[in-house]
């Protein structure tokens, strides 16, 4: 029909285009439970798991984006009132942890999105940020061309579909539309899309914005397995998939400074450890599966700091030195007219001029001999024109290890 032919045209229009030529400089997550009810306990915890390592590694309370349908630390039928673990030992609270992350300030959770609130609307009004004016900042997306994203989802699915609270699906082609919205919205720099649920490889085959790799736990017919129980709990505590995640990434990223690439942490999901077959869509992301791969898995695990530079603002290890150039010329101009002066010999402004590269910001000028007013006039020129130089170098290669 010719509305399916000029959606085609669309997507391919798409996947065509360049990515926007921004710099990354932010990192944001979006942690997303779909399941309530007791017995889904293994899907809150595998949220709060991510949850926690995103903070360990760096990324802020304020670009996490966490939604819990259900609050299980306080479900009457929980035997350890206000804590959730992940972990049969039960040596890490999620809740309220009491470990590093306490020790840092950071301890406990900040839900922005919980019970009735975690909807399919809501969330893809999420993504495309589609909210009335009085909706809060602190419950948006705010991310941008700079931003990379890492969706994270986990409940019941099937074959392109994820329930949302056993009331509602969110498909695979309104996930899909949701990313193509980001994308020309321009709210995303690279995306991360992870999903834990059963034929979860199904739900990124409808994707056709640029810039995207996803991840899932399972193929088609395929169903999503728990690790393991706790008898005293009573119910599977986390997802194998995200069991083995959260392995790798506790094991192998130790500081905000590890040097961990995304093809490592997929190839650590393996059948014998997750049973069933992981998959990974490499396609949408300029340079394919080699580019993707060689991605650092802080690129959208860990906190980026950037600096955003505008274009006048840029200025190349070329052009200061130009710059420097034309100030010494204009410092070896005015010790010429310093030396036609009668009875100066010793003239403090070459001195001044020579300890320009010697001494950058340190030169200074010897002004106690210099008794004629004019002679005073030229070196004070004299010590603008080298402080100037010594300004302008340091602040273009401040913005040089910005930019890098």
């Amino acid at each position: 029909m010719p509305c399916q032919d000029g959606d085609e045209a669309v997507k391919r229009t798409l996947v065509a285009a360049p990515l926007a030529d921004a710099v990354h400089t932010s990192n944001w997550a979006v942690l997303v439970s779909t399941s309530r009810f007791w017995f889904n306990y293994r899907h809150l915890a595998n949220t709060l798991s991510l949850y926690r390592t995103v903070k360990r590694l760096g990324i802020p309370d304020n670009q996490i984006i966490l939604m819990l349908p259900d609050d299980m630390a306080c479900n009457p039928r929980n035997t350890f009132t206000g804590s959730v673990f992940n972990d049969k030992s039960r040596l890490l609270d999620l809740y309220d942890d009491k470990g590093a992350l306490e020790h840092l300030g950071m301890g406990g959770i900040e839900v922005d999105y919980r019970g009735n609130e975690v909807t399919v609307e809501n969330f893809i009004r999420l993504l495309t940020d589609r909210w009335p004016t009085s909706h809060p900042h602190s419950k948006r997306l705010m991310t941008g061309p700079q931003s990379n994203v890492l969706i994270y989802m986990t409940g019941h699915g099937g074959n392109e579909f994820l329930k949302f609270q056993d009331s509602e699906e969110i498909s695979s082609f309104d996930l899909a539309d949701a990313f193509a919205q980001m994308y020309e919205k321009k709210r995303y720099h690279e995306l991360l899309f992870m999903i834990d649920t059963c034929q979860a490889n199904t739900m990124y085959n409808a994707f056709y914005s640029p810039g995207v790799i996803a991840t899932g736990s399972s193929a088609k017919d395929q169903s999503s397995y728990s690790h393991h129980a706790d008898q005293d709990v009573g119910v599977a505590v986390i997802d194998r998939w995200t069991y083995f995640y959260l392995e790798f990434l506790e094991t192998y990223l130790n500081s905000t400074a590890s040097d961990v690439r995304l093809g490592e942490l997929f190839d650590y999901q393996t059948y014998d450890r997750v049973h069933s077959d992981a998959g990974v869509r490499y396609d949408l992301f300029p340079g394919g599966e080699l580019a993707a791969r060689e991605k650092r898995v802080l690129d959208f695990f860990g906190n980026v700091q950037g600096v955003e530079i505008e274009d006048g603002l840029k200025s190349s290890q070329i052009d200061w030195k130009k710059d420097l150039e034309a100030l010494q010329k204009l410092a070896a101009k005015v010790e010429g007219e310093q030396e036609d002066v009668e009875g100066v010999h010793d003239s403090p402004i070459a001195t001044a001029a020579g300890k320009l590269n010697a001494s950058g910001p340190k030169a200074t000028l010897d002004m106690a001999h210099a008794s004629d007013s004019f002679l005073k006039k030229i070196a004070g020129a004299a010590s603008l024109v080298v402080l100037g130089g010594a300004w302008m170098a340091s602040s273009a290669l401040t913005k040089q290890a910005a930019i890098k």
